[in-house]
């Protein structure tokens, strides 16, 4: 082979080499090319946001997590009304007999026991006295008695029994198809709550075009005096979810509902789309799968921690 025909195989050779490597890079482009576009979708476009906090940090910021669960979820109806007196816890005495009052035992005010002797009065037709008793345990809240009166058939004193009281809720015409009695309630005020259900229902005492649902409410502790106006939750059915989460889960971040999902010491934030709630907790329709778990208390500082972090970005 003389060197011209050496020469001219070496440069085919040549060529050969520099097209088989220009299409290994450029196939090695084209598939870096595809899995860029394959991250350009709206789900994935925050993917790299995160939170990584340790354990003990968690605990010192008071934030906790729970698993998405399934359950049912409490519609309810919001009624108003107020706190009135048990009509059977209030008394109003009289003496059994006409006869002059000897002795008044009690003052407006004074607690009293059942059985406890309010006042001793002599009848007039036997001159013998006998002793008028509380019939319940109670406090004076009225007394028109006084030594040396006749009693003459007046009422002489006035009991009630405060420990146990009703809220009056009022319902108008457009919810009486919704309430029934032994539906549950969740009754506030102030920053106190109680739960009871509907005992049962009455037409407004002054004939006004509603209702009233009478709810037992205990007062033991004093937090509910007659009068006060208050607010109740009534639970008119249920609906079953398959997917829930705490309210206190749910934060906006960046025009979006979202939770924040944890894995390890890493939280993500995950856009959900939601549904009904009762106050306590969400239904969840889409973002989110059974047994993941979410930031359930102090979520707020995830969300802080992640827009203090696009701040600092951004300058």
């Amino acid at each position: 082979m003389n060197k011209f025909t050496q020469l001219k195989t070496f440069t085919i050779l040549k060529v050969l080499v520099l097209s088989v490597t220009l299409m290994m890079i450029h196939g090695t482009v084209s598939a870096g090319d595809k899995h860029a576009d394959g991250d350009s979708h709206e789900d994935d476009k925050h993917a790299g946001e995160l939170v990584t906090m340790s354990d003990e940090t968690a605990v010192q910021n008071g934030i906790t997590t729970t698993n998405v669960i399934a359950g049912d979820i409490a519609l309810s109806t919001t009624l108003y009304g107020r706190i009135s007196a048990d009509p059977a816890s209030l008394s109003h005495i009289r003496a059994r007999f006409d006869g002059v009052i000897k002795d008044v035992k009690v003052n407006i005010g004074d607690t009293v026991k059942k059985g406890d002797v309010l006042a001793v009065v002599e009848s007039n037709e036997s001159l013998k006295s006998y002793s008028i008793t509380s019939p319940f345990d109670g406090n004076v809240i009225a007394r028109h008695a006084n030594n040396g009166e006749l009693s003459n058939g007046q009422v002489l004193f006035s009991l009630a029994n405060y420990k146990d009281v009703w809220a009056q809720l009022t319902v108008f015409s457009q919810h009486l198809g919704k309430i029934k009695v032994g539906q549950a309630v969740e009754l506030r005020h102030a920053n106190f709550e109680q739960l009871s259900e509907i005992a049962y229902l009455t037409p407004s005492a002054d004939s006004s075009p509603h209702s009233l649902a009478n709810v037992p409410v205990d007062n033991s502790s004093g937090y509910w005096p007659l009068g006060t106006l208050v607010k109740a939750q009534v639970t008119t059915t249920t609906k079953a979810v398959s997917h829930m989460v705490p309210v206190t889960a749910i934060q906006e971040y960046e025009d979006k509902q979202v939770v924040f999902v944890n894995h390890d010491n890493e939280y993500k934030p995950r856009p959900v789309q939601l549904g009904v709630t009762d106050g306590r907790y969400i239904e969840v329709i889409s973002g989110i799968e059974i047994g993941e778990r979410v930031v359930a208390t102090n979520s707020y500082l995830i969300k802080a921690d992640l827009e203090k972090s696009e701040a600092g970005h951004d300058h």
